[in-house]
């Protein structure tokens, strides 16, 4: 099953807290620029396709979805969204089957920003139109998600990290407690 907004809420929500918490950290800055140095390199690719340069077809349609989004999403957003992935895929890490259905989901979750890959059609049964997500091909979705990761992924591992830490930090406070607790007499 598929990573919904909602169910990802909780975990873009980590994220904006730690940002929060960090305000002034120029990490937050850097990824903002990392993004938008991705959808500089897909805008070159696509520039180079548009002047006849022989390339990939799987990377030119990534560079096309890249370029979109880059123009509909504020960085910010999709940096959130990429960073909550990875705290769920460390805290969640039964959601997914494996380091492909990670990507896979990881592709669909960014794409699903904006209206990339949104198809519509007429449903003649009820006369109304229907919308549909298309996913990119897995050659596309493989350069899609290997330039997120590449970009973004180091900081999405260490902010896991650091949650976990959080965690684990508060489960010890919570058992110096209990253990304070029950040496009383």
């Amino acid at each position: 099953m598929g990573i919904t907004k909602e169910v990802l809420k909780p975990y873009v929500d980590l994220v904006r807290a730690r940002i929060a918490k960090n305000p002034d950290n120029p990490t937050w800055a850097t990824c903002d620029d990392r993004w938008r140095a991705v959808v500089d390199h897909a805008k070159g690719i696509l520039a180079e396709a548009s002047r006849g340069v022989p390339g990939d077809r799987n990377e030119r349609t990534a560079a096309k979805a890249i370029v979109r989004i880059g123009a509909d999403v504020e960085p910010r957003v999709v940096v959130e969204t990429v960073l909550a992935m990875y705290m769920m895929m460390d805290l969640e890490a039964r959601r997914f089957r494996s380091d492909s259905a990670f990507r896979t989901q990881l592709v669909r979750r960014v794409m699903r920003l904006s209206e990339v890959n949104v198809a519509e059609w007429h449903d003649h049964q009820t006369g109304r139109v229907r919308r549909t997500y298309r996913d990119f091909t897995p050659g596309a979705s493989d350069v899609i998600s290997g330039w997120l990761i590449e970009t973004l992924g180091v900081v999405g591992l260490h902010m896991a990290k650091l949650h976990r830490s959080d965690i684990e930090q508060a489960g010890q406070a919570k058992a110096d407690f209990h253990k304070a607790l029950t040496d009383l007499t």
